[in-house]
């Protein structure tokens, strides 16, 4: 393949909190011709200084700087600026997926000729990464039909966005393509003049593209002027090909545009809480105007609908459009109220992912092994980075029979990559130039940050101590402490364990009067949490742990609590000393810690690291005798074994004194492939699939029941002491969860519960809550 330069332009505006994870995501592409031109639009934060910085570290960045003229114009200045064969626009508050898509759009363009190349995408909200957004389309010369129209621009949208594309910059130059601005849609109104310039399209079934559902863009603020630019935009692209003796050629786009803005309208008006009124008056304002009025009366009619192959939307097209012709607007008001009710589009999205998770489904139940190469190439290196060894030549020629990329990109989902760096720094020449990147640039924040941590803790340490109140540090660098390099460990807050309520109201005034603001909202019973002066979290823990739905555990918890403070002993870290639990305790504090993360959505490689350096630098056999009495009581031997055992068998934990050896005779065949798996796909914290909310102790409807009421136990603790009010909590608990659910952009509640019930097969091996002898 000849490799051609791909200039990668990213137009910014006040995406601050974005920028950098999105410069990241392009300047981690495994394709070594590329040039990344920043185009900073006016953003009044600090979008300015980062790009800047960028550019002073890596030649490859340009950045460019403009008054505010919105993003299609930035867009067009950086095309001026761009010296590539192709371009790739990036909005600056999403993201790249993958190291090779740039590399697979390339690939694709040169060996069809395409002028246009497009990918699949996926959404992410809060981190949490939807299905694959597929495009259903097929590329060779151009398409000129209703059908690939209708498709590509609204009823799968994959040709209406700029981004998710690779361009062949001199067919943009060529046809004087350059983006018009509007204040919004501009991608929509620049691709239709894309299309009608005739390119020839190519299509990848790769995910190239991470959107952003981002509450804050432009795209979910509420406007006031949509209905004339939503006119605009079709009148000038029928202008524009009226100017050209073409406009009855794609008179079905401007058509499909105009219906579409009187859903997106209506839509619009009651998700901002207008009322059905407000919004019958806004879409018969919309009608009124002339150029909409054709549009709805040439669709009322019946034209332009030999590209709408699907019944269904044949149907909902032509009733809708009729009932706007014949001024039934309060008819159509009312429609549309009641299909965001019934969460018609959320449905109609899952049909279109449901025969991908089945044949994904299908293939884990064959003969695939458990684990890919990859997860045991990276549990291989990981291993050898915890003891502090250095890699071998066997090591080496694993990494050459493996997808490199996929290693790096998987620990640093699991965010140990850092911890791999000394170990991976001696392997750098089987290293793309961009992975090396990625690795230099995660050790480096991540030493940043655990110093920054590290001062922190100390000094709130210090401050509750000068007050006589007694303080433990949890996880963090308490435990950073046992890793070869600890400062390779990242950290995002601050966790302090204090003996009692009455300790946190003392704790919490020193921290208000240090500057520390409470957070507005608690996410658990047994922390509360504050937030520095420069954003980090500060949680002031009354508990081990959240409490469990089992009442044996959570009275064992608080007797073992009252002897953290008896036994606690200090710690050395980064030549700090903190407070810690002796090592019985604190290794059940771990053990815990895993166990609530896990019975939620689950975690990531991460914690496991933590129990295999903790262990390891653990010669203290009277510790192991505690743990092992401290868990039983507890009745978590089971998972504490489970997660011992992939440690011995995977991420070489040595110390055999915990629960000694053939410990996998006590699980069913394969038990530790398919419990690693589970690790691995939650990736840190679950955050991967939207589906992983719970693991339930038991299978059937039991089940679902008893983690139900422990929820609502949980967002009620004090109301819940009441049985009578239990069928309120009930419905509030419900409520609360749908919401959220569709707030956080999670999947449905079916798959939710099916992913819980599945999840419950590794948990029944673990007998939960039950004391062993």
């Amino acid at each position: 393949m000849s490799e051609k330069l791909v200039s990668i332009i990213i137009p910014i505006y006040k995406t601050e909190k974005y920028l950098e994870s999105c410069i990241q995501s392009a300047l981690e592409q495994h394709y070594p011709e590329f040039e990344i031109i920043l185009v900073d639009d006016g953003s009044p934060d600090r979008c300015p200084e980062l790009s800047e910085e960028y550019a002073r570290v890596y030649s490859g960045v340009t950045v460019l700087h403009q008054k505010n003229q919105g993003i299609g114009i930035a867009r067009n200045t950086g095309l001026e600026a761009a010296k590539g064969e192709y371009v790739f626009f990036v909005d600056s508050d999403d993201k790249i997926d993958g190291t090779d898509a740039i590399a697979c759009l390339v690939r694709k363009a040169e060996e069809t000729g395409a002028d246009i190349t497009v990918g699949n995408y996926r959404k992410f909200m809060n981190e949490q990464i939807q299905d694959v957004n597929r495009h259903h389309l097929h590329g060779g010369e151009f398409q000129d039909s209703a059908e690939f129209r209708f498709d590509g621009f609204y009823r799968y949208g994959h040709l209406a966005y700029n981004w998710g594309k690779l361009y062949r910059k001199s067919f943009l130059i060529e046809n004087n393509l350059q983006c018009k601005q509007y204040p919004f849609t501009q991608d929509k109104a620049h691709n239709m003049l894309c299309y009608a310039c005739k390119p020839k399209y190519a299509f990848v079934d790769e995910s190239v593209y991470l959107y952003r559902t981002n509450e804050e863009s432009v795209t979910f603020r509420y406007k006031e002027n949509m209905m004339p630019v939503w006119i605009s935009i079709a009148s000038d692209f029928h202008e524009n090909l009226k100017a050209r003796g073409i406009e009855k050629d794609f008179r079905d786009l401007t058509d499909f545009h105009v219906f579409f803005g009187a859903f997106f309208l209506v839509k619009q008006e009651l998700m901002a809480g207008k009322g059905i009124r407000n919004a019958t008056k806004k879409i018969k304002e919309y009608c009124s105007d002339p150029f909409a009025k054709e549009a709805i009366r040439e669709l009322a009619s019946g034209k332009y609908f030999d590209g709408v192959k699907s019944l269904s939307w044949r149907l909902a097209i032509r009733m809708a459009a009729a009932l706007l012709n014949m001024h039934g607007y309060i008819f159509y008001t009312t429609g549309i109220a009641m299909l965001r009710g019934l969460q018609i589009d959320g449905k109609i999205s899952e049909k279109r992912n449901r025969a991908k998770r089945k044949a994904k489904k299908r293939q884990e139940s064959g003969d695939h092994p458990v684990i890919s190469n990859e997860v045991a190439c990276l549990c291989n290196f990981l291993s050898g980075a915890l003891a502090d060894n250095e890699p071998q030549e066997v090591h080496r020629e694993m990494l050459r029979h493996v997808d490199a990329s996929e290693v790096v990109d998987l620990a640093e989902r699991h965010r140990v990559l850092p911890m791999l760096y000394d170990y991976l720094s001696e392997m750098s020449n089987e290293l793309a130039p961009q992975m090396r990147n990625s690795l230099d640039l995660a050790a480096e924040k991540t030493v940043k940050q655990s110093y920054r941590l590290l001062f922190l803790t100390k000094s709130i340490v210090e401050a509750l101590q000068e007050r006589k109140i007694p303080v433990i540090v949890l996880k963090g660098c308490a435990v950073a402490a046992y890793y070869p390099v600890p400062e390779y460990r990242k950290s995002g807050d601050v966790d302090l364990l204090l003996e009692d309520d009455e300790s946190v109201r003392k704790a919490e005034d020193v921290l208000q009067k240090l500057g520390y603001l409470v957070k507005e909202e608690q996410h658990a019973n047994h922390h509360v949490a504050y937030k520095s002066p420069d954003g980090i979290d500060v949680e002031l823990h009354a508990m081990l742990a959240e409490p469990f739905d089992n009442e044996k555990i959570n009275k064992h918890m608080e007797k073992f609590q009252k002897n953290c403070f008896k036994g606690k002993q200090q710690i050395h870290s980064m030549g700090v000393t903190v407070p810690v639990m002796n090592n019985g305790l604190q290794a059940l504090e771990l053990l815990l810690h895993m166990l609530q993360h896990f019975l939620r959505a689950g975690f990531g490689l991460k914690l496991l690291a933590d129990w295999v350096v903790f262990w390891n630098s653990t010669e203290d056999k009277k510790a192991a005798e505690e743990f092992v009495q401290y868990a039983n009581e507890c009745g978590v031997s089971g998972f504490a074994k489970a997660v011992t055992l992939i440690c011995e068998k995977y991420l070489g934990l040595r110390n055999i004194q915990i629960y000694g050896a053939d410990l996998e005779k006590e699980f069913s065949k394969g038990y530790a492939e398919h419990f690693l798996r589970d690790i691995v796909n939650a990736e840190e914290f679950g955050k991967a699939d939207p589906n992983r909310m719970v693991a339930l102790r038991e299978r059937g409807f039991t089940g679902y029941i008893k983690e139900f009421h422990y929820q609502m136990k949980m967002n009620y603790p004090k109301e819940s002491r009441h049985v009578w009010k239990w069928p309120v909590l009930w419905i509030k608990t419900l409520v609360v969860f749908l919401k959220n659910n569709r707030r956080l952009g999670r999947g449905s509640l079916k798959d939710i519960l099916r992913s819980a019930s599945e999840r419950a097969d590794i948990v029944e091996e673990m007998r939960l809550f039950k004391k062993t002898q």
